[in-house]
């Protein structure tokens, strides 16, 4: 007998090994009754031919004719010659097979059940060979007995108890050895209706320092505590049962004897907002409504603390008031006309989201002695009017001004007022480089009661200059001056000074040898800028330095965020300020499931708060720097957890995959069981210059319960120019980043597609403003490569967008007529004639106005383009109202679950099948 079996490499499983051990098993006995009934049959025409050989022609006719009337069985007993003749010599050799076969069955079996790491004593080797030569021997003595052959009863039991024995291992062991999965199937998919419950939001309990010693901060259910962190004693200082805080802003005061309340909170642009605002007092809880001296009550545009006693100041038509405490009258500190056009101590819109990115455009010195502010003039800038249709007969409009790109831009100047004595204000002169030329100022902060530093722009973005300004004179002298490229290679942190001002310490690009720039931690003498002294830099290495925390010159350490550990996380590390490059990294394993931290620290440095914001649950702790591993849990977010244990979360996964020779970061987020399905891919787009997509922070919204609940794949991509790459990735002209980025993403698709669980016939894009821009953009550069697309507020061309964004990557169109023009998706519908994609607006949209989508879609219909159109009236750029947030999600969510539900590639044969029947 000739048994052709290959054993392969079993280096797999034990589970698997198993598997083929038991396939081999069959195998072999069906091998061996194969063989075994071929033999027989080739004994029975053996005997025949041997029979018509020694017989007469009529006996050979006569035997035939019976022979052919019975069956195989009694046609063996028809050749008493044949069985006399051959019987011996071929049962021999048949026993002989069995022998052997049942060996090597053996041998085969016994080496598969040790590469699975089964107990070589559940069967002996030696005892199976034994038995089977004593079954051959007893077989071959009763071969001269006239009697039919008895059964070996012995051995057929022995080969049941090991056939037996060797099933009940396989059994226990696939038992063992395979996962307990029965928990996944209790667990449920994550439903639109679990992200509209409040046990599925995140609670950030805003905490903030009020002194060295104490937090403040809100509860889920509304009441506004204090922490004292020297006895672990919690205060309520305003209980949510006697007034409704849970859709209200607060501040505590520097003296804790008051609590500011703003209500009737009314969004304008991202962050600005207009708000009623009342003064509770702590003691006697009392609430006194905060007006301006000729209005009763009205709604303020912004109101805050000072840093000491109960002082504040707050903004109403676009002039600041302050109050040396809340029982005192109101000063009004700035005046100006309506007409005008002038906001004090505001951002408007070109600050608020391109410049300052923040609402506030003032701040006070450390003692409160004085407040610096903005002053922004947009008397020529031009105006953008918004309409507003809902809720009257005509329509009303929303008017502000808006700089488009090649249009007048707002002129800022830099105010600081003396608020203990009479009222004095001086203005803090610009650098002679760009006193007579259009700039922006992009950063402000006290460095000591009379000094501050400023950071100035040119209206190009390719050349800053950080100055120190005397709060006395008004006097300022530049320390640091940048020219680059584009603005996304210079920072705009806040710099951190020494006590006596005379060292500074900021974030500047350092070269890595050929890895290229990455920025880094440097220090810098407070003096006029001179090109040939260098930095002096505290820190180096291939990652980048996001952030600084504090400065601690007792404790000699500054206190920073960076994506050293990986370029996924953000840890909490400090360095040396003697240069010599020792950092320690202080929340790396701090936390179970934290990765991805901020830090607040207290004044003088002794205790911080740290947000971990991923990718576990998100939670709020406060810690003391004598002893950071023991800490109090300020907001551990259990509603969540509990929610999401009986949940059938997505996992992530980070990859570096290359393209177009750059490295590119890559997050997958994938269903569970994900190997086992080919699955439908979304590409969630981004592609904001500077910005980090790819990050290990948490998340649960539409995009999670598409993939858990539809199994969709989701993927987001970081182009070359995103944080922690280093600067020799975005030595690029800044007038292709576009182009660039719709590259990288092409690229990574291509990748994606290779993956075996991913079915490269269904895959989707999704993006929004500028994400939605560069959506189209790829469509548009493909042939029916995507499925379908969802672009919601697409920008769709450059000249009608923000100066400040516009004229940061393209230029002056003006100048560059031509870079507008390629940027231009409006240049671009013949493309998209016959794609499948849904665009979705907000009417009501300040950042990206829904003009770009107007022309976007007039240029549509004169191709007769396929198109899908969602809008949503007097909605903004982010929407507000809950059913337009629940209709948005369910409406992505269904789009994007439908055109991914089939492949058009996959139906097309089918569709023609049934032409064809």
């Amino acid at each position: 007998m000739s048994l052709d079996i290959h054993l392969p490499n079993l280096d797999g499983t034990t589970s698997s090994n198993i598997t083929y051990a038991l396939s081999l098993l069959v195998q072999l006995v069906a091998e061996g009754k194969r063989e075994r009934g071929e033999r027989r049959r080739e004994r029975g025409r053996e005997g025949e031919r041997g029979r018509q050989d020694h017989q007469p022609a009529e006996d050979k006719l006569a035997r035939s004719g019976a022979c052919r009337k019975s069956s195989a069985k009694q046609q063996c007993s028809c050749s008493a010659a044949c069985e006399a003749t051959h019987g011996s010599a071929e049962l021999v050799a048949d026993y002989t097979m069995i022998a052997t076969t049942q060996q090597n069955m053996t041998t085969e079996l016994l080496l598969s059940i040790f590469r699975t790491g089964l107990p070589l004593s559940t069967v002996n080797l030696k005892r199976e060979q034994e038995s089977s030569s004593v079954l051959m021997g007893r077989r071959m003595k009763d071969l001269g007995s006239s009697d039919g052959p008895p059964r070996n009863w012995k051995g057929i039991g022995i080969a049941m108890v090991v056939i037996l024995a060797v099933m009940s291992l396989v059994i226990l062991s696939v038992v063992i050895l395979t996962p307990d999965e029965s928990h996944l199937l209790l667990r449920s998919h994550v439903t639109m209706e679990d992200l509209e419950s409040e046990e599925f939001k995140v609670h950030d309990p805003c905490a903030v320092w009020l002194n060295e010693n104490e937090v403040a901060l809100r509860t889920r259910e509304g009441h506004v505590l204090t922490f004292t962190l020297s006895n672990n004693l919690t205060t309520t200082l305003l209980d949510n049962s006697s007034l409704d805080l849970t859709s209200s802003k607060f501040q505590v005061s520097a003296d804790k004897r008051f609590v500011l309340l703003a209500y009737n909170i009314r969004p304008v642009f991202s962050q600005s907002f207009t708000a009623s605002y009342a003064i509770y007092g702590v003691a006697n809880g009392d609430l006194l409504e905060l007006s301006p001296p000729e209005r009763e009550t009205t709604e303020l545009q912004y109101a805050s603390w000072g840093p000491q006693g109960n002082q504040l100041a707050f903004v109403f038509d676009g002039d600041i008031y302050y109050k040396s405490t809340v029982t005192s009258d109101s000063l009004r500190l700035t005046s100006t006309d309506e007409d005008q056009k002038v906001l004090n101590g505001l951002s408007d819109w070109t600050y608020e989201e391109e410049v300052l990115l923040t609402y506030a455009a003032h701040w006070w010195s450390m003692d409160g002695a004085r407040l610096a502010y903005l002053r922004i003039n947009n008397s020529v800038t031009p105006v953008m009017e918004i309409p507003h249709f809902l809720g009257g007969l005509y329509p009303s409009n929303m008017i502000f001004p808006y700089p488009k790109a090649g249009s007048s831009i707002p002129s800022v100047s830099l105010f600081v007022v003396n608020l203990y004595g009479p009222a004095h204000t001086l203005e803090m002169l610009p650098p002679d480089s760009l006193r007579s030329r259009e700039n922006y100022i992009s950063m402000v902060s006290w460095i000591s009661s009379t000094r501050l530093a400023v950071r100035w722009l040119n209206r190009a973005q390719n050349q800053s200059v950080l100055c120190v300004c005397e709060a006395t004179t008004g006097a300022c002298s530049e320390k640091h001056k940048m020219a680059m490229d584009m603005m996304q290679n210079q920072r705009q942190d806040l710099p951190l000074f020494s006590s006596d001002g005379s060292m500074f310490y900021t974030i500047l690009p350092a070269k890595q040898g050929a890895r290229g720039e990455f920025h880094h931690i440097a220090g810098l003498t407070v003096q006029p800028a001179i090109p040939s002294v260098p930095p002096r830099f505290l820190t180096s290495g291939s990652w980048d330095v996001t952030l600084l925390c504090a400065l601690d010159e007792k404790a000699g350490k500054i206190y920073f965020l960076s994506t050293e550990e990986s370029r996924e996380s953000r840890h909490l590390y400090s360095v040396d300020l003697n240069g010599a490059f020792q950092r320690h990294c202080i929340s790396c394993g701090l936390i179970d499931g934290c990765g991805f931290f901020k830090a607040v620290f207290s004044p003088n440095r002794t205790h911080f708060v740290l947000y971990c914001l991923g990718p576990g649950i998100p939670k709020v702790t406060v810690h003391s720097m004598k002893d950071p591993a023991s800490y109090v849990i300020l907001e551990d977010n259990n509603l969540l957890s509990a929610a999401l244990e009986d949940k059938r979360l997505p996992e992530s996964l980070f990859r570096t995959v290359q393209a177009d020779n750059h490295d590119l970061h890559l997050k997958l987020t994938l269903p569970q069981g994900y190997e086992a399905n080919l699955l439908p891919l979304l590409i969630i787009v981004d592609g904001t210059p500077g910005s980090q997509t790819v990050t290990e922070e948490f998340s649960l919204g539409w995009p999670q319960v598409l993939c858990s609940t539809h199994g969709v794949a989701l993927a987001w991509v970081d182009g070359r120019s995103g944080v922690g790459r280093g600067q020799k990735a975005v030595a690029v002209d800044p007038r292709k980043l576009g182009s660039l980025r719709v590259k990288d993403y092409l690229g990574v698709v291509e990748l994606l597609m290779q993956l075996p669980y991913v079915d490269d016939r269904r895959i989707a894009l999704f993006g929004k403003a500028l994400g939605g821009y560069l959506a189209l953009k790829m469509l548009a550069a493909t042939d029916n490569l995507f499925q379908c697309t969802a672009a919601v507020a697409p920008i769709t061309d450059f000249r009608l967008y923000s100066a400040a964004f516009s004229e940061r990557y393209l230029g002056f169109p003006a100048k560059e007529e031509h870079a507008y023009t390629s940027a231009s998706v409006l240049e671009e519908v013949n493309k998209l004639k016959e794609e499948n994609f849904l665009i979705v607006h907000g009417t009501a949209d300040a950042r990206v106005h829904f003009q770009h989508s107007a022309e976007l879609l007039s240029r549509l219909v004169k191709v007769e383009a396929n198109y899908s159109l969602q809008l949503y009236p007097d909605e903004g750029h982010v929407l507000r109202e809950p059913r337009s947030v629940r209709h948005f999600q369910r409406t992505v969510v269904n789009y994007l679950q439908n055109c991914l539900k089939h492949s058009a590639v996959l139906d097309a044969p089918e569709e023609e099948e049934e032409e064809e029947d």
